[in-house]
């Protein structure tokens, strides 16, 4: 197949001529338009894309110092609202609250390490099964300990009754499709080629 060469075309030549020709807008000759193509120094190019990565991290910044200062004035509001809950009530109240609190983060406290346990716990119960210990994240979401060992259960089961299926697969061996691997049969492949040679 032949490549033909395709020739650059003015389409604006074939097109109808401008009845009123309109001034030029920019007389100034200086100023590079847009078709010509610009050239610049590796100097040059290089401030420009430092201009403009300066500006990008300026405005990434900018956003993020904007976030940040949401963050903090709604966290100083909470905490004004907290004080001022806490300066209309009586001392008894006041007490209450601090009670309370601290038994949250307590409970809170507890939680995590309860967690941390759980997931200790079901690393080992997973490298005891020979299942991957990436597993466990997903496992410990589960929460109760009960239905994490039986999903273990579940999950070693199957693999491994998955793994005999291919092996099982993989060592299933097909009958020969010719008689020439069957032994004691008439036609041994050596006593057929001896006799090949004996004829010659």
């Amino acid at each position: 197949m032949t490549e033909i060469n395709k020739l650059p075309m003015n389409l604006q030549f074939f097109a109808d001529p401008n009845p009123t020709p309109e001034p030029e807008p920019n007389p100034n000759p200086e100023t590079p338009k847009e078709d010509e193509p610009v050239t610049l120094t590796q100097k040059e190019l290089q401030s420009k894309l430092d201009s403009e990565a300066d500006k990008r991290v300026t405005k990434a910044l900018e956003k993020a110092q904007a976030d940040f200062e949401t963050k903090l004035q709604s966290k100083l509001d909470e905490a004004k609202s907290e004080g001022a809950k806490l300066a209309k009530m009586s001392a008894s109240e006041k007490a209450a609250a601090e009670q309370k609190a601290k038994e949250d983060a307590l409970t809170q406290r507890e939680a995590e390490l309860n967690k941390r346990e759980l997931s200790a716990n079901v690393k080992d119960i997973l490298n005891e099964k020979g299942l991957p210990a990436s597993l466990s994240d997903s496992l410990v979401a589960l929460g109760d300990a009960d239905k994490i060992n039986d999903t273990i259960g579940v999950l070693s089961k199957s693999i491994e009754e998955e793994v005999n299926k291919r092996v099982k697969e993989s060592l299933r061996t097909d009958p020969p499709k010719n008689d020439s691997s069957v032994l004691g049969g008439n036609k041994d492949p050596f006593e057929m080629k001896i006799e090949t040679y004996k004829k010659k």
